[in-house]
C-alpha cells in the first residue's frame, strides 16, 4: 500500500470517527448508544490515530525523530512564521492521552463511568483543538473546507443539544459490570 495514501487516510477516518464519537456522546440522552458501542468507536478512533502516527514516521520520517521534530517546524514556520517543531510532542502528547483513555475504560469501566466530568471536557477540548489546527490552520483547499464544514456540523450539534429539552430519564443504562 502506498504510504503517504496510508498517512492521509489513517487520520481522516481518526478524525471521522472521533466526530462520530462526539456526537453520540452528545445524544446519548435521546438516543440509546451502549457503552460497548461508545467504547468500541472510541478504541477504533485510538488505534487509527496510531496508525496514523505509525505511517508518518515510516514513511515520511524514517522513524527519525529529528527529522520529524525539524519537518514540523518547517510546517510550522510556512504556516505561522514561527519556527516550532514542539507539535510533534503535541500529536505525541494526544496519543498517549487517547490510548491511557481508552486503556481506562477497557480495565476499569465502573471507575471510567464515574470519572469528573471534567476529565470528558479536558481531553474533548484538547483533541478539538489539535484537529482544527491540523485540518484548518495547517491545511489548505479541500481539506480545510471539509474541516470547517466538520467543525460547524459539531459546533452546531452542540448548540442544539445544549438548547434541546433532556429527557427526565436516560433512554440507556451503563451495560458495564
Amino acid at each position: 500500500m502506498d504510504g503517504p495514501f496510508l498517512t492521509a487516510w489513517t487520520i481522516r477516518l481518526a478524525l471521522l470517527v472521533l466526530a462520530a464519537s462526539l456526537l453520540l456522546r452528545m445524544i446519548r440522552p435521546w438516543w440509546a448508544v451502549s457503552d460497548g458501542v461508545r467504547r468500541g468507536i472510541w478504541t477504533l478512533g485510538c488505534g487509527l490515530f496510531l496508525a496514523h502516527i505509525v505511517a508518518g514516521m515510516q514513511f515520511y520520517h524514517h522513524w527519525d525523530h529529528g527529522h520529524a521534530y525539524a519537518e514540523t517546524a518547517r510546517q510550522t514556520y510556512e504556516t505561522l512564521g514561527v519556527h516550532f517543531g514542539g507539535g510533534i510532542y503535541v500529536n505525541h502528547l494526544m496519543a498517549i492521552v487517547w490510548t491511557v483513555d481508552v486503556l481506562w475504560w477497557w480495565l476499569f469501566p465502573r471507575s471510567y463511568q464515574t470519572r469528573s466530568s471534567r476529565w470528558e471536557q479536558w481531553i474533548v477540548g484538547f483533541f478539538l483543538f489539535i484537529a482544527f489546527n491540523g485540518l484548518v490552520v495547517f491545511k489548505e483547499g479541500p481539506l480545510r473546507i471539509a474541516g470547517l464544514i466538520g467543525f460547524t456540523l459539531l459546533g452546531l450539534s452542540w448548540l442544539a443539544v445544549c438548547l434541546a429539552p433532556h429527557p427526565k430519564q436516560p433512554l440507556v443504562k451503563s451495560t458495564e459490570s
